[in-house]
């Protein structure tokens, strides 16, 4: 099973670099789903494609160390010159640019450079992009590049990974960029995860001593958490020693055609069971992700891990929507009633502090004594709407995850996915309405009713979140 990693633009290709360097140190051995071998079998390749309209960045990349020996062995891997594209021109943060211009213009050689890749795998498993959703290359050409691969490769599935900027203003069109790029997502896209700088900052800040973190920290710390769902582990049940099932999926697959099987240890298939199992829903494909433990890298070897620790903090995150410890409200409990008489709506700025809804969860555990775990918890039908019939997946690895002892991602359909696109609407519809910076989408063939189409998209996407 091979997944193709396409790295758009400056964040993109950098967080690519820092996830490859997180699966290549954090496992015994190289996970076949994202390295392969060369022709020659001298060398170990990155399953990627490196796309960016400014070759400074991916060259930059290219020379950057490849080697990491956290586990105590040395991982040689490297990019493969046939899957670099790269133009003569960026797109200067204009969405308009990356899609009506660069998009076209580049797509043969992009889509030469992911067919070769493809081709490499025995079992192809699907794409995962990397893209920032502010610029002009990740977010415009990353929104007309989705397109093409959903027309190239219908029956494959697209995780989109994507950089949410800082909300105090990374670039001044930024709410445009990230409303016009989201819709296209929706649209696109299988399942979408939103990563926000704002909240890697200040986890950085106040968890991991990091006073003042770069964009490379940033990146380690997002990838940590997305290297913990893609790594290899098998399936097991919400509660221990019973016999674990699973459903068989396939793209293609109507309902009815899927079946459930019994296995010990079946494997997850990367990235079908992941999407199927978080966004069977068309409406509901935004994603959280979250983490433990948080922890600075030189209190590691002083710090006592516990299965029940790690998931009562998990479990809280979870249910008041937050990111990282700190921030948890201890006070905020489940209902006592599973009826809608809790249901609460998001975009309600006078109330903070709501109960976080979920469409479903895959919690994924790693480290000794992960198999037998209780994690019941996690399946509470309070968390969750009453249409929803089997909303927590649940998967281990006895392995340590690198340093960590015992680690934790927790991937959820939820309604705290949305909280950054709401706010993101609010300022882009009084942009618009001001028609602000419109002349720099215009020159490039875009029209005013393409915005007014992207937002009640992402409309529509907060107001099913918020009816949750």
């Amino acid at each position: 099973m091979g997944v193709v990693v396409v790295q758009l633009g400056q964040g993109g290709n950098q967080m690519g670099y820092a996830l490859f360097r997180c699966l290549a140190s954090m496992s015994n051995s190289l996970p076949a789903e994202f390295f392969r071998s060369s022709p020659n079998k001298k060398e170990t390749k990155a399953r990627a494609v490196l796309i960016d309209m400014e070759p400074k960045v991916i060259h930059g990349i290219i020379r950057r160390p490849k080697y990491p020996s956290v586990q105590g062995h040395r991982a040689d891997w490297t990019y493969d010159a046939h899957g670099l594209v790269t133009g003569d021109s960026g797109s200067g943060n204009n969405w308009a640019r990356g899609y009506y211009d660069h998009g076209p213009q580049s797509l043969d050689s992009m889509m030469k450079a992911i067919r070769t890749e493809v081709e490499h795998c025995d079992v192809f498993g699907g794409f995962i992009i990397l893209q920032s959703m502010a610029g002009g290359t990740g977010a415009g050409l990353g929104a007309y590049l989705v397109e093409a691969l959903k027309d190239e490769f219908p029956s494959s599935f697209i995780l989109s990974y994507s950089i949410w900027p800082y909300e105090s203003g990374e670039i001044i069109v930024q709410n445009y960029n990230v409303l016009l790029t989201l819709s296209h997502l929706q649209s696109f896209a299988d399942g979408i995860i939103i990563v926000q700088n704002e909240q890697l900052s200040t986890i950085c800040r106040t968890l991991l001593s990091i006073q003042r973190p770069s964009f490379d920290d940033l990146n380690e710390l997002a990838v940590q958490a997305l290297g913990c769902v893609l790594l290899p582990s098998h399936w097991r049940t919400v509660e221990p020693n019973s016999q674990p099932t699973f459903r068989a999926f396939s793209k293609s697959s109507s309902e009815s055609e899927q079946t459930i099987v019994t296995s010990g240890q079946s494997g997850v298939r990367l990235l079908a069971d992941l999407l199927s199992s978080l966004c069977s829903h068309p409406g509901y494909k935004m994603l959280t992700l979250r983490f433990t433990p948080q922890v600075p890298a030189q209190s590691l070897d002083f710090t006592n891990f516990t299965w029940d620790a790690q998931l009562k903090y998990l479990r809280q995150m979870l249910i008041t929507g937050a990111y990282k410890e700190l921030e948890m409200d201890w006070n905020i409990k489940l209902p006592t009633s599973s009826g809608h008489d809790y249901r609460q709506r998001i975009l309600s700025p006078s109330v903070p502090h709501l109960m976080n809804r979920s469409v479903a969860s895959l919690l994924i555990l790693r480290g000794s004594g992960s198999d037998c775990v209780g994690v019941s918890d996690f399946a509470d039908d309070r968390l969750y709407p009453i249409w929803q019939v089997d909303p927590l997946s649940v998967a281990s690895c006895s392995s340590s995850y690198g340093r960590y002892e015992l680690a934790a991602s927790l991937l959820t359909n939820c309604q705290s996915s949305v909280y950054p696109a709401s706010r993101a609407l609010t300022k882009g519809c009084n942009m618009l309405a001001s028609k602000a910076y419109l002349y720099q989408y215009f020159e490039h063939g875009m029209e005013y009713a393409s915005f007014e189409s992207a937002f009640a998209s992402v409309e529509d996407i907060v107001s099913r979140y918020s009816s949750l």
